[in-house]
């Protein structure tokens, strides 16, 4: 812990740094760094607040200087008590570290300056019209890959440098599906409209013409298909990762992963790095079968071939599709420093030739077409073949699909030209998808999973990884450990959201005394009654696997298979209020899903030697794995989940391959 102080204090140094240069959204990622390495660092939740203000007085739209709703993290349509509240709010978590912390002072002065404005009646009203012209004047959004830093859509600045959209909005946590631009057809939402700004993020996206979501329904998931499933380098990244359809089952499908198949020594080190493989052999990771939500993750089915054995899979580019590029790839450098693919750019193009092991593949560029949000064609007035060689088959960053148009079907289209799919396009957690993110599935098998020297998992979340309905856990108590479940109903602004408590609903006796004595309860069945709140993003842990009724609001939580839990040390059901407030726990692995006749299976995790968060299942005598099971009685013994994944390569770091890298700040005391 005293090592964790430390290293929390040296993050706090570097974004007081950052923030003198007026780096705020690098300063802020190190404050979280720091906050979750030692979640008792004093004052660090203002800190963390001036960072987002200042980060969002940076966001200059033309017309005026600042947009106070966002430096007040406030939604257009918020009431003057809104206002009134919030700014209080703010100012009473500033103030104690006016002179403590760099740029404070400049902080409050936004906030004051905010306030006075959108309090006043006549001036919000001035403010507001200014407000909504400035986004109107934002004219088509086009995509640069010279300029821009990734896929997506951009607009220029004052020096006619092209800025890209989400990375405006990102950081304030809006999504780049709220922005309006008259040169898109089809978009018609309001920006300053509630339905428009608040419920933007949770709407499905519109194509010009084609419905790729026609192929994402669940009657085309068949076992043993091969499908792309989204993942992402948080911001700006897309990539894709394959699994092999085990079973559906309502809304969820079980896959299996498949894992790549490195051949030279550079393509080795990018695996070991933890970087995505789009192009090669793979074969299954039967320890990595996983369920995941159906809406806003999968893209498309994979064509493949047989390998020269069975258990093989080569997925290959093939003529006719579409693929996106890493620009200025290098397979070296990438291999050992992976921070750079986050701020890569992509090129777009189209397959001219079927893959071939000895002379690689053939590709034309592709350019957006003008008035249209994903509609591509080949460049015109240049003879431009790329020819991708089978030593940089790694470069082919994700397989984008695609509508080949004939011509006929809509004006302004010609035969040849594309439609490509947005979820594609720019990074799938701003899907409402919510449709249920990439991230919502957990981190363990979205995103890129961190090097082995990464001690912190904890996620950033943004309004882009929430949507209506979703359970998730949220930090309580005095120790903050995620033990309370909620339902979300709605963003209230970029970084808060507002969602109804779940109650637990006591069965057994035992249920019933753990309530009594107002103990936490994780395990069993829980209502939506009448307590709603409002939550700092920040307070959120992770989205909760549960199973609800379809006659009333009644969730069933239990541990599933392949989470991580923590389990109270010399637990009874007698416990006292000392007991638990002085509670040691056991990490455990749950090796089966929970059922009321049967015992639950778990196997206990020991801390690997010399790693904090790495966990590894714990061996006794001649080797044997330490399990047992608990009953249903039992159940009041789980403490929480511990959010945890599983980092390819570790092993050659030292780390066994198996091990678990878990959650920091939802890492429990131990004996």
């Amino acid at each position: 812990m005293s090592y964790n102080k430390v290293e929390a204090l040296r993050e706090k140094s570097d974004a007081e740094k950052l923030i003198l240069s007026n780096d705020y959204v690098a300063a802020r990622t190190k404050l979280k760094k720091a906050q979750q390495l030692f979640p008792a660092l004093d004052h660090i939740t203002p800190m963390l607040t001036v960072c987002e203000i200042l980060s969002a007085s940076t966001n200059i739209i033309p017309g005026y200087n600042t947009d106070y709703y966002w430096v007040l993290q406030l939604m257009p349509s918020s009431t003057v008590h809104d206002i009134t509240s919030q700014y209080q709010k703010l100012l009473s978590l500033l103030q104690p570290i006016k002179y403590k912390f760099p740029a404070t002072e400049l902080a409050l002065k936004l906030l004051q300056e905010a306030y006075s404005v959108l309090s006043d009646k006549k001036k919000r009203v001035t403010f507001d019209i200014k407000r909504g012209i400035s986004w109107v004047n934002y004219e088509s959004f086009e995509i640069n890959p010279e300029k821009n830093t990734h896929l997506g859509t951009g607009v220029a600045d004052n020096n006619g440098d092209k800025v890209h959209v989400n990375n405006i909005l990102q950081e304030s946590g809006s999504s780049s599906s709220d922005v309006i631009s008259d040169g898109y057809k089809g978009q018609d939402t309001d920006i300053n409209s509630v339905s428009g700004a608040q419920t933007g993020v949770f709407k499905t996206v519109q194509q010009d013409y084609y419905g790729f979501d026609s192929f994402r329904t669940p009657e085309c998931f068949e076992s043993k298909d091969i499908w792309a499933v989204h993942c992402c380098l948080r911001e700006p990244f897309i990539g894709s990762r394959y699994g092999q359809i085990c079973k559906r089952a309502g809304g969820e499908i079980e896959v299996t992963w498949l894992k790549p198949i490195p051949v030279t020594e550079g393509e080795r080190r990018w695996f070991d790095a933890g970087l995505p493989v789009a192009c090669g052999s793979f074969c299954l990771d039967t320890e990595t079968s996983v369920k995941i939500d159906l809406k806003g993750v999968f893209s498309y089915k994979c064509l493949w071939d047989s390998g020269v054995t069975e258990e093989l899979f080569e997925i290959y580019p093939k003529k006719g599709e579409v693929w996106a590029l890493y620009q200025d790839f290098d397979l070296e450098e990438w291999s050992y420093n992976p921070d750079i693919i986050k701020e890569c750019s992509f090129k777009l193009v189209e397959i001219i030739s079927d893959y071939s092991i000895y002379t690689g593949v053939e590709c034309g560029p592709l350019v957006k077409v003008d008035g249209f949000k994903s509609i591509f064609e080949r460049t015109e007035g240049e003879n431009v073949i790329l020819h991708v060689g089978p030593r940089d088959l790694y470069m082919l960053a994700h397989n984008v699909p695609a509508y080949r148009f004939t011509g006929g079907e809509i004006d302004g289209v010609n035969n040849g030209m594309f439609e490509l799919d947005q979820l594609a396009l720019r990074n799938p957690v701003q899907e409402p998808e919510n449709s249920t993110l990439a991230k919502e599935i957990e981190p363990e098998f979205v995103g890129l999973t961190p090097g082995p020297e990464t001690t912190v998992l904890g996620p950033n979340w943004t309004v882009n990884d929430f949507t209506t309905g979703q359970v998730w856990a949220v930090y309580t108590g005095k120790d903050s450990m995620p033990r309370q479940y909620v339902v979300i109903n709605n963003m209230i602004s970029p970084t808060r959201l507002s969602a109804t408590v779940l109650e637990p609903e006591p069965v057994l006796d035992n249920d019933t005394s753990w309530k009594n004595r107002n103990f936490p309860i994780v395990c069993g069945l829980f209502r939506a009654k009448d307590t709603v709140l409002n939550f700092d993003l920040s307070q959120l842990s992770h989205p909760v696997n549960c199973f609800k009724s379809m006659s009333a609001s009644v969730y069933k939580i239990f541990p599933l298979k392949g989470e991580i839990w923590a389990v109270y040390k010399n637990w009874k059901s007698g416990w006292s209020r000392l007991n638990h407030d002085n509670y040691n726990c056991w990490v455990v692995e749950i090796l089966s899903d929970f059922s009321d006749g049967e015992k639950m299976m778990v196997t206990r995790l020991v801390e690997v030697k010399g790693c904090l968060t790495f966990f590894e299942r714990l061996q006794g005598e001649d080797g044997f794995e330490m399990v047992r099971g608990f009953s249903r009685r039992e159940m009041m013994c789980f403490s929480h989940r511990i959010p945890a994944f599983r980092v390819p390569g570790i092993g050659g770091h030292g780390i066994p391959e198996s091990s678990w890298h878990l959650e920091p700040v939802a890492l429990p005391p131990s004996s």
